[in-house]
């Protein structure tokens, strides 16, 4: 505002100036007289200029709220995924205090009482009467049936920490299982489709896959009243990268993508962006959810 009115004075005081010395005479009697020269004719150069000089600061301007605006967002966008990352963080160590609260009491309540047992029919079985055949076979039943239970605890915790049947026979078979058990969990009914892959697979893109398939398959179960779920793993055409696509036929995603998600999304994006991978949510309410995600089967270079 100051400014223009600055201009506003200026261009009063210069007419009044004018009209009192009658500067457009004098010019025209100084021109005429330099006529050889064409002084007059820069008049009009010097306007046209002087709207080009004008142009280009409106250019500049418009350019400048562009970046401006272009920076705002950005900084929204980066300040969203630090909170984002916060979030899953916390979501995190949540996860693993959880899951070592759980796995402590499993080994203080499951394996100590079974140990202690093993050790009292041990004990009974060292200290036992020759003529007592039949209190040294009950206490061996019991040594066999706590070394049993000791057993399928200890798969179980190595099937929370690491699924074996994806080290001893590979992706596919591992989804596969995957899926049958989701299966008869829920009642819905899992199609899972593979492609062998001409080249390995490493075990980082394979750990993500499956984490990836769990994920998606947990979040049907807890958002997605779906009634089927169809997965589809394989190469892409250049065989340079795994190919997986998970789709669902429940009610999709309530939000548009780029507002608040779930740790659960916000989980699956970052496991795919730590192996330079693409993934994309394709959902509107009512008509289920697909996600397509690309793993490069060679890590790029930060």
């Amino acid at each position: 505002m100051t400014d223009l009115v600055i201009i506003s004075l200026a261009v009063v005081l210069c007419f009044v100036l004018s009209s009192q010395l009658d500067l457009s005479e004098l010019m025209a009697m100084f021109f005429k007289r330099h006529e050889a020269w064409q002084l007059d004719e820069w008049l009009l150069s010097f306007f046209v200029f002087s709207i080009g000089l004008c142009w280009f600061a409106f250019r500049r301007n418009a350019e400048t709220n562009t970046a401006l605006r272009e920076r705002i967002e950005a900084e929204q966008k980066v300040a969203e995924l630090l909170r984002q990352n916060r979030d899953l963080s916390q979501a995190l160590i949540r996860v693993q205090e959880d899951e070592r609260r759980a796995l402590a009491r499993d080994l203080h309540d499951e394996f100590g009482q079974n140990c202690t047992a093993i050790r009292t029919d041990a004990n009974y079985i060292f200290h036992a009467r020759a003529d007592d055949s039949a209190g040294v076979l009950a206490s061996a039943k019991r040594i066999d049936h706590a070394a049993q239970t000791l057993h399928a605890l200890c798969r179980d915790m190595l099937g929370r920490l690491r699924p074996p049947v994806l080290d001893s026979l590979g992706l596919h078979a591992a989804v596969q299982e995957l899926c049958e058990t989701w299966e008869e969990q829920t009642g819905v009914a899992c199609f899972f489709f593979p492609e062998e892959f001409s080249v390995p697979v490493g075990d980082d893109v394979a750990v993500t896959c499956y984490r990836l398939i769990q994920e998606a398959l947990t979040n049907v179960t807890r958002h997605a009243d779906a009634h089927k779920v169809r997965i589809d793993l394989s190469a892409t055409s250049d065989h340079r990268a795994v190919k997986l696509h998970i789709e669902d036929d429940g009610c999709g995603m309530a939000e548009p993508e780029g507002s608040a998600l779930g740790l659960g999304i916000v989980g699956m994006r970052e496991r795919v962006a730590a192996l330079h991978g693409e993934i994309k949510l394709k959902h509107a309410p009512g008509s289920g959810l697909s996600i397509e995600v690309i793993l490069p089967l060679t890590k790029a270079k930060a």
